[in-house]
């Protein structure tokens, strides 16, 4: 049997685990210029974001079972090549149907990718030495995800939005030509067991469904009747899979895991963890760009200091994990991600670009011990088919955890956002009624704009008045600028695109306020990593004369 060398594999694997967690966040800050050129609407646009993250979510567990199956190396080797195609095919599409189709096509890669880098690299160390891949490969999970708006960013910037999924192609084949060398492709062990197809068909439908209403939730109504069907098919199915997975002698998951209360510590640390994290990876580019005018290329360097931090501390983290436990760190690191969601509360269009890097520095470094723990946890002490399933699950729960950032996150700030217009439709309607002009005029102005700020995207200055240019109210804004007040159009529409970027930016600031107290509630998710006590024994209790 060939005898690996344990590093280079470890390194391997937090290539595929990169690449994957990588294309998680890498469309945030590029995705307005997708939108723009493919003409797609925001729905298209939102299911380009989330049907990526599901199909790992849907799939990883089935995947990983194949890889116990098939060969663990063999199906990473397969992963490289189905996420290269898929990246391929994105870059080539011509339409957001396309784009989605393809974006499914890099899910599938993914989710073979990810639970067998995790298991082959923490497998490639003695069971002593776990925590050196551990931290490794959970440093690449954060690093990677917190990276992906930059360097989306920099590459629309400098080349297109193609670009993005283009880059995917050569790493992929780096990837595949370093396998044949460092993988044992002849020797793997493989797992001798039936393909448990019934628990693998209610697993995707179960994961499927809670998926679909998390994403959809917003739009339809958490109470509607599509909501309702979606959580009836994904208790059914989830009650269904757990009684078969009972009875079944190779189950796709093993349900002792969840008898384990580190792994359990872990799998809820990196649902919350990924929960926050994201809603800030998603939605800071966006306040920069659209609220404070900076190009991707500034946003995407304002939000680097997040990966930069990640990778610096990432591994102190993990060491400090090792030496005294799980129980303060992750506390620690919900405490530390706190402290920028309490700077997040003055958010606003004057906050300068140094409050909005230490921030980031804040986010990395309370996002470092918890990735750190939340990873080195994940495998604890499991090997064989007990490390597969830990990761699948692990990656399983971690893809649910960015699907109910996106969900929750994103669909709140445009409900906010939509309140917040309303505000900007009143102001623009009081200082339209003090326009010098008649009052058909008025009525016509005060239409325009109200309908330019309830369906439009940037309100600048520039906007408006191109909307007031192409309306019906044109003729009577040309009298108006004719007239001895001219200017008074032009500081009429200032006011109004002032107050709009000033009112509808302070968006984001309600939104960290409201999430703060949660942040902080977290820190009770420590407890679980505890030690309990030994009790007493009965000998014991009775000579202390209790």
């Amino acid at each position: 049997m060939k005898k690996q060398n344990g590093m280079p594999v470890v390194v391997l694997m937090c290539l595929g685990i990169f690449i994957c967690m990588l294309d998680s966040t890498i469309m945030n800050i590029t995705l307005p210029a997708i939108q723009e050129d493919l003409h797609t609407t925001l729905e298209t646009s939102s299911w380009m974001l989330n049907v990526y993250t599901m199909a790992i979510a849907v799939l990883a567990i089935p995947m990983a079972r194949f890889a116990d199956l098939f060969g663990k190396h063999k199906f990473f080797m397969a992963g490289l090549v189905i996420f290269s195609l898929g990246s391929a095919l994105c870059g080539l599409s011509d339409s957001g149907i396309d784009l989605i189709v393809f974006r499914f096509v890099q899910g599938i890669g993914a989710a073979c990718l990810i639970p067998c880098s995790m298991v082959i690299g923490v497998s490639a160390v003695p069971l002593e030495k776990r925590a050196v891949p551990l931290t490794l490969l959970g440093a690449t999970q954060g690093l990677a995800t917190a990276l992906g708006p930059t360097i989306g960013g920099i590459i629309t910037q400098n080349l297109s939005w193609h670009w993005v999924f283009y880059v995917n192609v050569p790493i992929c084949l780096v990837g595949l030509i370093a396998s044949f060398y460092i993988l044992d492709l002849k020797h793997e062990t493989r797992v001798k067991a039936a393909i448990d197809w019934i628990g693998v068909l209610l697993c995707g439908i179960a994961i499927f469904s809670l998926n679909l209403v998390l994403i959809k939730g917003f739009g339809w109504g958490w109470a509607s009747l599509r909501a309702i069907v979606c959580y009836g098919v994904f208790a059914l199915a989830f009650v269904l899979f757990l009684h078969f997975e009972r009875k079944n002698k190779s189950p796709m998951i093993q349900l002792k895991l969840f008898k384990d209360r580190v792994f359990v510590g872990s799998i809820i640390t990196v649902l919350v963890g990924f929960l926050f994290i994201i809603a800030i990876m998603v939605l800071m580019p966006q306040f920069l760009t659209l609220y404070q005018g900076k190009s991707e290329f500034q946003a995407a360097l304002l939000v680097t200091p997040i990966s930069a931090t990640v990778f610096v501390f990432s591994n102190a983290a993990g060491l400090l994990i090792k030496k005294i436990g799980y129980a303060l760190p992750i506390s620690f690191g919900f405490l530390l991600l706190s402290i920028p969601y309490y700077m997040m509360r003055n958010l606003n269009i004057q906050s300068s670009s140094g409050q909005v890097i230490v921030i980031c520095v804040l986010v990395g470094l309370g996002f470092s011990f918890l990735i750190a723990g939340a990873t080195m946890a994940s495998a604890s002490s499991f090997v064989g088919e007990m490390l597969t399933s830990s990761q699948s699950v692990f990656s399983m729960i971690r893809q649910i955890g960015i699907l109910l950032s996106v969900a929750i996150f994103v669909s709140a700030l445009n409900h906010t956002i939509e309140s917040k217009k309303l505000d900007v439709v009143q102001y623009a309607s009081a200082h339209t009624a003090q326009l010098n002009i008649s009052p058909e005029g008025k009525e016509q102005i005060s239409k325009t704009m109200e309908q330019t700020i309830l369906l439009g995207g940037k309100l600048s200055k520039e906007n408006l008045e191109d909307a007031l240019e192409q309306s019906a109210a044109e003729p009577t804004v040309k009298a108006f600028a004719q007239s001895d007040t001219q200017n008074s159009i032009t500081a009429y529409v200032s006011d109004i695109a002032s107050y709009a970027k000033k009112t509808v930016g302070s968006s984001f600031s309600v939104l960290y306020t409201i999430a703060l107290p949660f942040v902080l509630l977290s820190m009770l998710i420590g407890l679980i990593f505890r030690r309990p006590k030994p009790r007493a024994s009965v000998s014991e209790a009775k000579a202390s004369g209790n």
